[in-house]
């Protein structure tokens, strides 16, 4: 059950609408591929979009929600190949604050039927670099904000076209243009339809 509500974020004086779904609160939502998910840091940060449509809370907020008390995450993704939903859950879920972390993406404990695309240490290309495309422990990276360890230019500017957790570069992203929205354990890049993460305390 969808429901609109309202949540108060910790030192912000007022509160955030916000979309909850049997208790998880979106805090991203991505439906089809028109939406430009290309943008700078400072929006990435303050949060955009509409509830009932596109939509990013704002990792300033997520950092304040997630460092008052300890939450979970649940992402949701969407195959088009077949048009099945596919979650992944993880029991603990904290973004790092902005000035000294650079808002960088804590997950630990997954379950689910998803695969756990956040923390792939596999060697993808058979050259000996495992973990390339770690995406747990890792800052948010923007067209105008370099955070990721690509050695061969700014993930969010070549090709991805959207902010992220960035490594080099990655094995899943929610944002990214539509050729690269994927979450790998399930799907090749830009098999996608939809995504949706939530979240909820412990």
């Amino acid at each position: 059950m969808n429901l609109n509500t309202e949540i108060a974020i910790p030192t912000q004086s007022d509160p955030v609408p916000v979309m909850s779904v049997f208790g998880w609160i979106i805090i991203h939502q991505r439906l089809g591929y028109t939406f430009n998910w290309n943008l700078p840091w400072v929006t990435y940060k303050a949060g955009f979009g509409s509830i009932d449509a596109d939509f990013w809370l704002g990792l300033q907020k997520m950092h304040l929600l997630t460092s008052s008390q300890p939450y979970r995450l649940r992402v949701e993704v969407q195959h088009r190949p077949n048009n099945l939903w596919y979650s992944a859950e993880y029991w603990s879920f904290k973004i790092g604050d902005g000035p000294t972390d650079q808002y960088r993406l804590n997950v630990a404990g997954y379950s689910g039927d998803a695969g756990d695309a956040l923390q792939y240490e596999g060697d993808h290309h058979n050259n000996g670099r495992f973990g390339d495309y770690y995406n747990n422990g890792m800052k948010f990276t923007t067209f105008d904000r370099d955070n990721d360890l690509a050695t061969e230019g700014n993930c969010a500017a070549v090709e991805r076209f959207a902010g992220w957790w960035y490594n080099n570069c990655l094995w899943a992203c929610l944002t990214c243009h539509p050729d690269r929205f994927n979450w790998r354990t399930i799907s090749e890049p830009g098999y996608l339809s939809n995504s949706r993460m939530m979240i909820k305390p412990q």
